[in-house]
């Protein structure tokens, strides 16, 4: 049985499942630079040995889904800074150092993920205002990621349904499974947001005409999409989770969903961490366990021993599927 129908199986019978933590910020912890156009990109051409310690440092954790660094490697990313011939070496060279992390490290099933994502460097603060972000680029990229090896697509950040709806038809077509990832925000009046499509990552102010923005962007997928195999909140703070489950459950009540939360705060063009510990990230994870959710990770801020701890003390099978904590 292959990867992809073994991990079907498994959570078609309510198992958890334990992803990886993040990779950009994790890099920026272990030195690598950061681009500032391109995030950490780069680093798939100039510290490829150190993305794949990384990943396998995650799978000796315990994840059973390590995520390529391809976060910022579509042409949309690449091209503004310069790297628009190396859009397709980029991702090839993400892919081989997660396949070879696992080839190195796992003694058990471990998936590897594609990700793509909303990034423009405008997402940098950056006053590049190139988007790039369209049908074309994304089919470039799913179509490179899934030659390359991935067993599934992770749609990072579709925030905005005017980019997002491209992206989820690209990846679906590769025939892999793909999993639609969103970043809800709260406003100072406590509604759930959305980041501006022209600047994803930086916190806008909120509009008064749109206080459902969350939710509208919500239905707009489950509207149009079809043949999505999970829904994510990703890079999301933790205090956003319990409302934000019970809207994507609204609309995609027959699909599994996944959490993984970002632990500090951006501060273009670096990662500002935190001190959460990996014990209280798990007791915040096992609230999402017992809602029903299936696929737990971390995203930034997050190291391998926020996943060891997941790994060791997250239940097995999820009970439920209402709400969040």
């Amino acid at each position: 049985m292959g990867i992809g129908l073994d991990f079907a199986r498994r959570i078609a019978a309510g198992d958890v499942i334990v992803l990886d933590g993040a990779v950009s910020t994790e890099l920026q912890r272990r030195g690598v630079p950061v681009n500032e156009s391109s995030w950490f990109g780069q680093a798939n051409f100039d510290h490829l040995d150190v993305v794949q310690a990384l990943h396998e440092d995650y799978i000796r954790a315990g994840a059973e889904v390590i995520i390529a660094n391809t976060h910022s490697t579509n042409r949309a990313g690449l091209e503004p800074a310069g790297f628009g011939d190396r859009v397709e070496e980029a991702n090839r060279r993400a892919v081989r150092a997660a396949i070879r992390a696992r080839d190195t490290a796992a003694d058990r099933p471990v998936a590897v993920a594609g990700s793509i994502s909303s990034f423009i460097p405008a997402a940098m603060g950056a006053a590049d205002t190139t988007d790039l972000r369209n049908l074309t680029t994304f089919r470039e990229q799913a179509a490179i990621l899934a030659d390359a090896g991935v067993d599934l697509i992770a749609l990072e950040m579709m925030d905005s349904a005017s980019y997002g709806l491209a992206a989820v038809q690209a990846a679906v077509e590769t025939g892999l499974p793909v999993w639609l990832g969103m970043s809800p925000i709260r406003f100072p009046s406590g509604r759930l947001g959305t980041y501006s499509a022209d600047k994803p990552c930086i916190m806008p102010d909120e509009d008064p005409g749109k206080p459902d923005a969350f939710r509208e962007l919500v239905e707009a997928y489950a509207t149009s999409c079809q043949g999505l195999a999970a829904v994510v909140l990703m890079h999301v703070e933790l205090g956003v989770i319990a409302d934000g489950l019970p809207v994507i459950r609204e609309y995609f009540p027959d699909l599994p969903l996944g959490v993984y939360a970002e632990v500090g705060h951006y501060e273009a063009p670096n990662w500002v961490f935190a001190d959460l510990s990996p014990d209280e990230y798990l007791k915040a994870a096992t609230g999402w366990a017992d809602a029903g959710v299936q696929l737990i990770g971390g995203c930034c801020g997050t190291g391998p021993e926020h996943i060891r701890a997941l790994a060791e003390g997250l239940p097995k099978r999820v009970t439920g599927r209402e709400g969040g904590s």
